[in-house]
């Protein structure tokens, strides 16, 4: 099994996905500055896997918290905000703070420092063993709904799926969200192959999944981002599916820039495209994708490869992380509750409401 993130001994340790699929670095660190940056320069990244760093980089903060109890609420308050401005899609990492933060609303005036630092830390390690156990949960819901979905298809044949950016371990902590439907999938003998889009500017697909896949022994495929409507012509794609790093309460999904596009040449070709996200990813206070905060990330991350300058560095370049996808396109978003179809906002609302 690949160990994305784990933290022992009051120390965060992650594998670096920066350097993935040609060196595998794993860092241990005890700065929740350093594991800060982590976050915002994707070495650590994928919305769950950034939600459970967030909650240790918290934890690594009031770890080197020297001061009173008194001086401890504006510390916690600077600190919790330096989080949560180091990347602005990902809903789990909003998530996780505020997890933390009602341990702290609850127990603070009551409790020691110690005692509150001891229930924080327990809170953290809660968040993380939920990814893990969210990963298994979906994977169930999504292969029955891919049963449903195209029985008339596994009658006869296996499916090729296609998939975008990274959904899997590096990204959720447990077998993934997207990739994690998949694997269980080809465990129950419904794939025949995965067909990954490289995902550009930083090659998420092209590298980690390829090489989650690889490490598995899952046959699979790696293409560019523009390629997928011409394979869905061609009828070598069966159905799409996808994670999300936030979902409106109409549907609307933000995932990894590329995406809206193989959702519409998936519903133009009549073929089911799916979201796989924990309940987690939901932020049912925004009522469409409109509300959504769309990261917009250095223009080198497009202008260079790898340092290597592909374009003049005066370039004007837009270069945003993610897009959205209008729920009207979806055939269902799986969850780790059950899988949701048809009407997204009554869906979802009465999903949160379990």
């Amino acid at each position: 099994m690949i160990d994305a993130i784990s933290f022992n001994n009051n120390t965060l340790r992650y594998l670096d996905q920066r350097y993935l699929p040609l060196t595998e670095e794993y860092v241990s660190t005890k700065s929740h500055q350093e594991a800060i940056e982590a976050i915002k320069t994707l070495a650590v990244r994928g919305a769950p896997l950034i939600g459970v760093a967030a909650a240790y980089t918290i934890i690594l903060g009031i770890n080197s918290f020297k001061g009173s109890k008194e001086e401890f609420p504006p510390f916690f308050a600077a600190l919790v905000a330096d989080v949560e401005a180091s990347r602005p899609t990902a809903v789990n990492l909003f998530f996780a703070a505020a997890r933390l933060k009602k341990v702290y609303a609850e127990n603070f005036k009551d409790d020691t420092i110690e005692a509150l630092f001891a229930k924080m830390n327990a809170a953290a390690r809660k968040i993380h063993a939920d990814e893990i156990a969210n990963c298994d949960a979906m994977s169930r819901h999504g292969v029955e709904q891919i049963k449903i979905d195209l029985a008339h298809i596994l009658k006869t044949r296996k499916l090729n799926v296609l998939t975008h950016c990274n959904t899997g371990t590096l990204a959720c902590c447990g077998t993934g969200s997207a990739l994690g439907v998949i694997r269980l999938a080809w465990q129950e003998g419904l794939i025949e192959r995965v067909i990954t889009s490289e995902s550009r500017p930083l090659l998420q697909g092209l590298r980690l999944t390829a090489w989650e896949l690889e490490h598995d022994g899952i046959p699979f495929v790696s293409i560019s981002d523009s390629s997928s409507a011409f394979l869905m012509q061609r009828g070598m794609i069966d159905f799409g599916i996808v994670g999300a790093d936030r979902i409106a309460a109409n549907g609307d999904t933000a995932n990894k820039i590329g995406t809206c596009a193989h959702a519409i040449s998936a519903w133009h070709h009549n073929l089911p495209f799916y979201i796989a996200a924990p309940v987690s990813t939901i932020d049912i206070t925004i009522p469409d994708g409109t509300h959504i905060t769309i990261e917009e990330r250095n223009a080198d991350e497009l202008r260079t490869i790898f340092g290597t300058q592909v374009a003049s560095p005066t370039t004007p370049v837009l270069n945003y992380a993610f897009d959205v996808t209008p729920g009207k396109l979806l055939r269902g978003i799986i969850t780790d509750k059950k899988a949701v179809v048809g009407d997204y906002v009554k869906g979802l609302a009465a999903l949160m409401e379990e």
